[in-house]
């Protein structure tokens, strides 16, 4: 399988019921997307050998690098306190609040990426069940004698479920169908074509 793409992240707010999502939508552009998972590596040694060993999930991380990060986005991954802009007063701006003591709630995450196995191509989807995001690094830097994107990436850790699930993955003969599975997880209306 030869990976050619990637599109469409997304996220939803894990409910409190530990199943179920909430206020899904679309993050940004997606950039890049790298899911390192974790594994337990214990072994139990009897009669001078391995005896049992263990080797399940343990946890991952998640990188996400998009081409923007709005302020209501940013708040909603991250526990902070966003007011939009007045519509009746433009002097108003739209607003962040970070305070100290605001905690990243538990969110679905997914994407899906075109890949290629054997000169055919198809959909691949991925939905993370349980992400926390932490604060991104936040670089700026002048306009020299090129222009120079500085894009955002957003880092979490990911969990496993109440019943040890952590990852739902598909793949689709077309691109429709890999986001509307997506769209379905997240529990969002179809979002127009980009």
């Amino acid at each position: 399988m030869a990976k050619v793409g990637l599109k469409y992240p997304v996220f939803a707010k894990l409910a409190e019921d530990g199943t179920s999502y909430t206020g899904g939508t679309v993050i940004a552009k997606a950039i890049k997307a790298s899911v390192n998972a974790e594994s337990n590596d214990v072994k139990l040694y009897a009669d001078d050998g391995v005896a049992e060993s263990d080797k399940s999930f343990k946890g991952g991380k998640i990188s996400l690098n998009v081409d923007d990060l709005t302020n209501k986005a940013y708040c909603d991954l991250l526990g902070h306190k966003y007011t939009a802009a007045s519509e009746s007063d433009p002097a108003t701006p739209e607003t962040v609040l970070a305070n100290g003591n605001d905690i990243a709630p538990y969110v679905g995450v997914g994407f899906y990426g075109k890949v290629m196995r054997n000169s055919k191509p198809s959909f691949l989807a991925k939905w993370l069940r349980k992400v926390q995001f932490a604060e991104p690094a936040d670089d700026t830097e002048t306009k020299g004698e090129t222009v120079s994107y500085q894009t955002p990436t957003i880092e979490g850790d990911v969990f496993q479920l109440g019943n040890g699930d952590w990852k739902d993955q598909a793949e689709f003969k077309n691109e429709a169908d890999a986001r509307k599975w997506l769209e379905t997880k997240a529990g969002i209306a179809k979002q127009p074509e980009s």
